[in-house]
């Protein structure tokens, strides 16, 4: 929070340089890893993550302190992952089936991405989801967020992400312990 409250100090100066500097270092890794799970390929997130810096340096002199530093980005990075994804979706067009497949090809050829039997397991029940419930499971396991969190981000409602995040959990539990 102290770290946040830095970030602001320096916006509130127009210190934007060191705003985006400040943001990068603490939320670089965060925000990689949540353009990551939407986006899937390692090559696609870090062209994501590169037009997220972009928007928000471009952004933080009309930054309103509406919400956190740290949602505005999230929210910056999840708009710049849609807009890859509908674009990729206008470009090709593949079978629920094909995605799936695809998908953990991608995953198991990926070197930074070990999986086990649960884990292979896990991953394959959550892609599995509809992509709402994927997108919501993502956000609230994988990066920890709050609901208020994905409801500012996503701008969707707060209830309706709850409904989706628990009946999410509970497919995954049922199907990974199918497998295992």
């Amino acid at each position: 929070m102290q770290q946040e409250n830095h970030i602001i100090d320096q916006l509130k100066n127009k210190q934007y340089d060191r705003a985006v500097s400040a943001i990068s270092e603490l939320y670089h890794e965060m925000l990689y890893w949540h353009i990551r799970k939407l986006v899937k390929g390692h090559q696609d997130a870090n062209d994501v993550l590169q037009n997220t810096y972009i928007r928000i340096f471009k952004g933080l002199k009309s930054f309103g302190f509406r919400s956190s530093v740290k949602t505005w980005c999230f929210r910056i990075s999840y708009n710049e992952s849609m807009r890859l994804l509908q674009k990729q979706q206008k470009l090709e067009y593949n079978s629920s089936e094909g995605d799936l497949t695809d998908h953990l090809n991608k995953l198991t050829a990926d070197p930074h991405f070990d999986l086990d039997t649960v884990s292979y397991a896990f991953h394959e029940s959550m892609i599995k989801l509809p992509e709402k419930q994927q997108r919501i499971f993502q956000m609230k396991y994988f990066d920890e967020l709050t609901f208020d969190e994905i409801a500012e981000i996503t701008k969707w409602n707060k209830n309706s992400i709850k409904t989706a995040f628990y009946a999410a959990k509970e497919k995954i539990i049922i199907q990974v312990k199918a497998t295992v």
